[in-house]
């Protein structure tokens, strides 16, 4: 099959839709004010595709990938940084411990960073590219005043899945070990991503939940989050279409590519709704034409039948790794739509620093603290005191059966709660 991006390869203000081209400076096409940051020329995805074609070798990906990766972060590191960044080896996670993970910090230059503050950034590219180059990181370090962490994880071409989710819990635990030296609080985390950056920030915090972490929020861009094409939206955006984003997500995953085998921390919508109890505060951006947006929004609606916080922003006439995009990338010149939707998203990683909105990550976590505590009260209450009067002891006596009666209560009202969580994940 002839993908869009070698269809179109030279042509300059043209996409494919529905395999139609459409001309972008037709009016009708995007918001008027933001038309040039629809379009993305197709013909830059034309290597990133050769690294999860499956008809190209695994040497050639290797030596195309190692390749273009050196160039990359010799780029990064040779250009002038309005912030400081120092370069750390993280040693491997429990799930992968001969493994380290290299980690980048970032630390603004011209402003005092907010006590404590740090954004998790994941740096995104079809899970094949590593391109820190591509996302203006020191600007959201510097405007939100907070230290960033950017994990170097590996890529499909150098390992499946779950060789990527190891290194970011890898990054996240050694930030976490080492927060008074770098000068950040645990309790001040928040993630971002876009594109594959996006699914890999949703499916980390699921692994971070099954070790006790709790992130302050999570702000995607773009993410990928099911694998297995239901309701896929198949539109061809020229950049970024179905058949672009079921090469890159059966490259990463192998052979646990659209299986129900794997959960959530391979791809966030294999969630159930009771997954996404405790999940943090999230606040999702998409485009209009994205191939995987109605998985985003069965994502999303998970999410708020396990009674998380959660946003849902969509860009009409947008397509995936473009309109939003514009917020993240370093590509064009600001307009009024640009930067109206930058405000929205960073104003999303304002409110994960300003505010405190996590729930609960385990509701069962709770049910057993109040249990405990039922126990240690009832014992109270056939402990007999000295010195006192009967009249006395009957007093006391009832006064821990009126707190065992208002323990009981909550405990009946969680396991209400946890009820109606199990079936609405059943239907």
């Amino acid at each position: 099959m002839e993908r869009n991006f070698e269809k179109l390869a030279g042509l300059k203000n043209l996409v494919a839709e529905n395999d139609r081209v459409t001309d972008i400076t037709d009016p009708k096409w995007g918001h008027p004010d933001g038309r040039d940051f629809w379009f993305i020329d197709p013909a830059l995805n034309i290597d990133t595709h050769t690294l999860y074609d499956p008809e190209t070798s695994a040497e050639d990906k290797l030596a195309l990938g190692n390749k273009r990766q050196k160039g990359y972060i010799d780029t990064w590191w040779a250009r002038e940084h309005t912030c400081e960044v120092t370069k750390h080896m993280a040693p491997g996670c429990p799930e992968e411990p001969e493994t380290p993970c290299e980690v980048w910090v970032v630390k603004p230059k011209n402003c005092k960073p907010r006590k404590n503050r740090v954004l998790f950034y994941v740096v995104g590219g079809a899970l094949v590219s590593f391109n820190p180059n591509a996302y203006p990181i020191e600007r959201m370090c510097e405007e939100h005043k907070c230290i960033g962490i950017v994990p170097v994880y590996r890529l499909s071409w150098q390992a499946k899945y779950p060789a990527a989710i190891n290194d970011l819990h890898a990054a996240y635990a050694w930030m976490i070990d080492h927060a008074d030296e770098l000068g950040l609080h645990p309790d001040k985390v928040v993630l971002s991503g876009s594109s594959s950056g996006g699914h890999l920030a949703l499916s980390t915090c699921f692994r971070l939940k099954r070790y006790g972490y709790s992130p302050r929020g999570i702000v995607t861009v773009s993410a990928q989050t099911d694998d297995r094409e239901k309701d896929c939206y198949s539109t061809y955006t020229g950049i970024w279409d179905s058949t672009e984003q079921h090469d890159a997500l059966m490259e990463y995953m192998g052979r646990n590519f659209a299986s129900n085998r794997v959960g959530p921390e391979a791809m966030p919508n294999h969630a159930t709704i009771e997954d996404c109890v405790g999940f943090p505060p999230s606040f999702m951006h998409q485009s209009e034409m994205d191939p995987d947006i109605f998985n985003n929004i069965e994502f999303y609606t998970k999410l708020l039948k396990a009674h998380c916080f959660a946003e849902y922003h969509v860009y009409g006439g947008a397509h995936h790794n473009n309109g939003v995009f514009a917020v993240v990338k370093n590509c064009g010149e600001p307009n009024e739509l640009s930067l109206r939707v930058a405000s929205v998203f960073d104003s999303n990683i304002e409110d994960c620093f300003k505010y405190d909105l996590r729930r609960p990550w385990v509701v069962e976590e709770y049910k057993a603290m109040i249990e405990e505590k039922i126990a240690l009260e009832d014992k109270k209450r056939n402990q007999r005191e000295y010195g006192i009067t009967p009249e006395r002891q009957e007093v006391l006596n009832d006064r821990q059966d009126s707190l065992c009666l208002e323990l009981r209560s909550e405990r009946v009202s969680i396991e209400l709660e946890l009820k109606e969580i199990r079936e609405r994940s059943n239907n």
